[in-house]
């Protein structure tokens, strides 16, 4: 099926020309933190001008049942951006991208970074980006440079619905089952490591938590890569019942 609207580099640095220029040397769109210039240069297009709030999913993000069972749910949470695990520098210190970011004066002092593989975006924060990131002031990973740009505005940046306790009570819980303290643990089923290798519309068997967001879902790799990953995953998540084993053991003989 062909694509609706297609953007290359050219049309990202014809949208997004001081952006691009920014861009150029640090490696692929794609691995280099500036994916937004993609993202938004797709969103702004003008076959898309009637949707004031307009979703990113990112090829291997997958939902454990019904889309649209997402989707009537999500319509309604307000946010000019909705994401997952938004916290700020002080929360977060440690997360790797932090020095790619700058900022103009008048912007937060504590910038503030979100996981984006499934996320929504208002049509304000959309130009309010595009606008801020074409003039020198703003550089860095998209992660912390959309929402704090949206934040240094004004918009709300909110959560979609994992077990922040910053949350609605009803939301928590919901979509995901992590917070932003411990993400990339195993029993959370939206985090960068990889979740598994088939999607569920062709393989439901394989999830075992229903409706819920699932991320990376990584169905492109070879057999190899996959054996190696399998093994990874499974070393990693017996680590946890391991541990607690021990110190049952130890207990029974104190």
């Amino acid at each position: 099926m062909p694509a609706d609207i297609v953007i290359r580099d050219d049309d990202c640095a014809r949208v997004m020309p001081y952006r691009y220029r920014d861009h150029v040397g640090r490696g692929p769109i794609a691995r280099s933190g500036y994916v937004d210039m993609v993202w938004i240069a797709i969103l702004l297009d003008p076959r898309l001008g009637a949707y004031g709030r307009l979703w990113i999913l990112e090829y291997d993000a997958d939902f454990s049942g019904n889309w649209a069972c997402f989707f009537k749910s999500a319509a309604g949470y307000e946010g000019d951006l909705l994401a997952a695990y938004v916290r700020t520098r002080s929360q977060d210190p440690k997360w790797k991208h932090w020095q790619s970011l700058q900022t103009p004066p008048a912007a937060p002092s504590d910038p503030t970074v979100a996981f984006m593989p499934i996320s929504r975006f208002s049509r304000q924060l959309l130009e309010t980006a595009h606008d801020a990131l074409a003039i020198p002031g703003w550089q860095g990973h998209m992660k912390t440079v959309l929402p704090t740009i949206a934040l240094a505005n004004g918009l709300r940046v909110n959560e979609i619905g994992g077990s922040d306790p910053r949350l609605p009570r009803q939301r928590r819980g919901r979509h995901y089952t992590a917070e932003s303290r411990n993400w990339e643990r195993s029993h959370s089923t939206h985090q960068f490591t990889t979740r598994g290798f088939s999607y569920f519309v062709d393989r439901p068997g394989s999830f075992r938590r229903r409706d819920l967001i699932h991320h990376p879902i990584k169905t492109e790799l070879p057999d190899e890569k996959v054996t190696e990953i399998k093994r990874r995953l499974r070393l990693r998540d017996s680590l946890p019942r391991a541990v607690l084993a021990f110190i049952r053991w130890i207990r029974r003989r104190s």
